[in-house]
């Protein structure tokens, strides 16, 4: 899901630099510049636009106020917020301007006089839709939680990367913990503090994980969770063209009532499921 923006283009500039900046953040963004190519239907494509965001920015100035355009995009999201309860309406401050007597009740962004404060003020009812660290699925039996978190070690300084998962079979009565722990050499510890210094400290992350569904020693594993031991796969990723190494050791636990009955866990539908949940939060 995305956030779409509703805006007139004399604030274009404004616009623009919002958009990046919550990219940057993980959240997406629904803009006519980045998303329309010549000879598509302004009508349809904005339709479109509105119809698959769960929020609608409304960038408040006194040009916005004046267009139509605007004015229309702002009704039929307010439309779906109240028919239909699947889009939230979030006003942004520009400038001292009007504002539309439905939209007074609602808590604003105000970006009237400093942007990073009032970009911070935004992120923060969008963070459901950039969550990576956390978050939940269901294929109709069973429940899938997850916690992904990323840095440097606290201990050893280099770079960490651990997925934890939970997988509940309430029918069987037992649950199963898959860890993947992935450490980075000094080379990878490197290239991440230069990326996390650019801002974007999810990069190496991805990739990673993008490298586990596709890689030949990884793709095809599947996890024997046994009541009495754990048997860790141990791997090592290496990447020749820029001399970066990672140690992987992946393991699952299974937990719960002991029915004698062991569980094989498929890594690669796990990674797919955290893919999808990191398209859709």
């Amino acid at each position: 899901m995305s956030v779409f923006i509703s805006y007139s283009s004399k604030d274009r500039d404004f616009v623009e630099k919002l958009s990046i900046e919550l990219v940057k953040n993980r959240i997406n963004v629904w803009l006519d510049k980045w998303s329309m190519q010549p000879g598509d239907s302004l009508i349809d494509k904005i339709e479109e636009g509105l119809t698959d965001s769960s929020f609608l920015l409304v960038v408040l100035s006194n040009n916005s106020i004046q267009s139509e355009w605007c004015k229309k995009e702002l009704n039929a999201g307010l439309m779906r917020e109240l028919d239909e309860k699947k889009v939230v309406v979030i006003p942004i401050l520009l400038e001292e301007c009007k504002i539309p007597l439905f939209l007074k009740e609602k808590l604003y962004a105000d970006f009237t006089q400093d942007f990073e404060e009032g970009l911070q003020t935004l992120i923060r009812p969008l963070r459901q839709l950039s969550s990576e660290h956390m978050g939940r699925q269901s294929d109709g039996e069973n429940v899938h939680d997850f916690a992904i978190n990323w840095g440097l070690d606290k201990i050893t300084g280099e770079y960490l990367l651990e997925i934890d998962c939970v997988t509940w079979f309430p029918k069987d009565k037992k649950t199963v913990l898959l860890q993947i722990i992935i450490k980075g050499d000094k080379t990878a510890t490197k290239r991440y503090k230069s990326q996390y210094d650019s801002g974007f400290p999810h990069l190496m992350k991805d990739t990673l994980l993008n490298e586990l569904k596709t890689n030949k020693n990884t793709k095809d594993i599947n996890i024997l969770c046994q009541n009495d031991k754990i048997d860790p796969w141990m791997i090592k990723l290496i990447d020749s063209k820029m001399n970066l190494t990672f140690e992987i050791e992946i393991r699952g636990v299974l937990m719960g009532v002991d029915t004698g009955n062991d569980t094989v866990i498929n890594l690669i539908e796990i990674l797919e499921m955290l893919d999808s949940l990191k398209r859709t939060e």
